[in-house]
């Protein structure tokens, strides 16, 4: 019940519900370069007194990571408010009655396997996959296929020790102490583009899984690259490194509830940014690196509208 719960809620929280693209192509941000600091990399906005620091995040990270608390804490002091990224405005009260009208739709119809129901590519794709996260191959055995393709990363993340706490644990709890009004930078409904989910086709749930076979190839070779990176600042290491789950690409192709709440979550943060532009005092954004540096990301569509941006030096 508990896992199922868990994965309910992976589906509308984590960032593969906002990634529209795997980043292969990254906008062309013309900056003035923000000088070095010893931790995560910032890009700073600024329009008459009012400035904008902007935090990107790259994805899961390892809970042993050591990076630079004291600068970020020293950055917010001052800080007027702080934008988190989008929330999913869900109840666990919403998730208890989808499992009971919805429930038995993530599962496969009685005496059917999953792995009896991929083709044999995929199938020998799936299990090697599997096994490499897995310690029990039993969680999947009656799993529709993109329930199966969640599990992969729930089963990634704790196979490699990756936790999506960070820094939004440390960020929350430095706004609680130095008294700063934190919100996430919209709110969106997420239960109908969950419902959708359940109406793709056995070919679309195959491709979907296929993509997120990839996904955690790609992080296991390269996830703790990307982080350790992140954590000094390289950006040049991180953009090498990182990119946005492919399973959310395939879910938002298939759904169009989520790409419209992708197209709006991204609307919402330049809104957002240009806004505080014209408040006196200084904001902190913080938001995932693929919205921020894609082609039509954030960045982009803020330098359109001719606004400064210093970045970090590649």
């Amino acid at each position: 019940m508990w896992k199922t719960v868990a994965l309910t809620l992976l589906l509308v929280s984590s960032p593969l519900g906002a990634a529209a693209q795997t980043v292969s192509d990254w906008a062309d941000i013309e900056s003035v370069e923000v000088r070095e600091r010893p931790g995560p990399a910032l890009w700073h906005l600024t329009r008459g007194n009012s400035e904008v620091w902007i935090l990107g995040m790259a994805g899961a990270l390892p809970k042993d990571l050591d990076w630079n608390k004291q600068y970020l804490s020293e950055l917010l002091d001052g800080t007027r408010a702080i934008l988190m990224p989008p929330k999913a405005d869900i109840a666990l009260t919403d998730i208890a009655w989808f499992l009971i009208w919805h429930g038995g739709e993530l599962s496969l119809p009685r005496g059917q396997r999953l792995e009896e129901s991929l083709p044999a590519d995929l199938r020998a794709r799936f299990v090697a996959v599997r096994d490499a996260v897995s310690d029990d191959a039993d969680d999947y055995r009656t799993d529709i296929p993109v329930r199966a393709a969640l599990r992969l990363q729930q089963d990634l993340r704790e196979k490699a020790d990756l936790s999506f706490g960070e820094p939004r644990d440390t960020i929350e709890n430095l706004a609680y102490r130095k008294r700063i009004a934190i919100a996430p930078v919209t709110r969106f409904a997420a239960m109908d583009a969950v419902r959708e989910v359940l109406k793709l086709t056995p070919s679309q749930q195959h491709a979907c899984l296929a993509q997120a076979l990839e996904d955690v190839n790609w992080a296991l070779g390269h996830a703790n690259t990307a982080a350790r990176a992140w954590a000094v600042g390289d950006i040049k290491t991180v953009k090498a490194h990182y990119r946005e789950w492919r399973l959310g690409n395939c879910i938002m192709a298939a759904v169009q509830k989520f790409s419209d709440i992708d197209g709006r979550n991204i609307a919402e943060y330049v809104s957002a940014i240009d806004a505080a532009l014209d408040k006196p005092g200084k904001t902190i954004v913080v938001i995932h690196m693929g919205p921020l540096l894609r082609k039509g990301g954030v960045l982009e569509r803020l330098q359109a509208r001719g606004i400064a941006i210093e970045g970090p030096a590649e």
